[in-house]
């Protein structure tokens, strides 16, 4: 394991984690401010193994051919898909890894049904008088949990061994012979109610709502508001967050 890529890098949250399994680690992202975040925080934690670029899926700043593994953590919907692809493979070695992760809405697994606990973020996501109409189009490939892909991968033809890991029952009926793997793959976090909350106000259509309603009520506020009435519970109250993460995996064609 020698050099890994990981592209809409973000902060650098899993372009971290990666550097702890390849020798040598390019973060790649649009944004400035991201960029110098990842930087700031490799150089404070010591980790001289990962340089961050500006650069898009669309146009990689990476040399034909120098890439062992390249990921992507809930960041290809934002990608025009075939040319992301088509970069993908110019970068990537012979036998080379493509894995594509996303997660889907966080859920609170500690709390019982008729509090809506493992719904409790998806309505507010999915409900059309709620979050619903601000998501992002390409955001829909999240609620899909990447199946839609599967077909694309095919249809290119430079891929194989494909597998979409996490959950099988969104990608079984994507596109034929494509292994599926039955595995449940979750990530968990404990923290309180409020830290919850401003978590849930890092979502793009939440911000995208603000944008459209500046004088109204804060909507997540207003639903979190009303679940902690109903119910008694308090901001400093612990809640167990788990995430569904979900992946397609696939190598370069020799």
């Amino acid at each position: 394991r020698t050099y890994a890529a990981d592209i809409a890098c973000g902060p650098g949250t899993f372009t971290t984690d990666i550097a702890k399994r390849f020798n040598s680690v390019v973060g790649v992202d649009p944004s400035p401010s991201m960029i110098e975040s990842a930087t700031r925080d490799a150089s404070t934690r010591g980790l001289s193994n990962i340089e961050y670029m500006m650069g898009s899926g669309e146009k990689l700043p990476l040399e034909a051919g120098s890439v062992d593994m390249l990921t992507v953590m809930q960041g290809v919907h934002w990608f025009r898909i075939q040319e992301f692809l088509a970069e993908s493979l110019r970068v990537l070695r012979p036998d080379g890894t493509l894995a594509m992760v996303g997660y889907g809405y966080p859920q609170i697994s500690n709390w019982p049904d008729e509090m809506g606990g493992l719904g409790f973020s998806q309505k507010l996501a999915t409900d059309r008088f709620m979050l619903e109409p601000y998501w992002d189009k390409g955001f829909r490939l999240i609620d899909d949990m990447y199946a839609p892909l599967l077909s694309e991968m095919q249809t290119n033809g430079c891929f194989k061994d494909i597998r979409h890991v996490g959950f099988p029952t969104a990608a079984s009926a994507a596109a034929n012979n494509i292994a599926i793997l039955p595995e449940t793959w979750i990530d968990s976090k404990a923290m309180s109610f409020d830290a919850f909350r401003a978590y849930l106000k890092t979502w793009s259509a939440y911000k995208a709502w603000k944008d459209a309603h500046p004088e109204d009520r804060d909507i997540i506020d207003a639903y979190f508001d009303k679940h902690q009435q109903e119910f008694g519970i308090s901001g400093d109250n612990n809640v167990t967050v788990t995430w569904p993460l979900f992946a397609i995996v696939a190598r370069k064609s020799l």
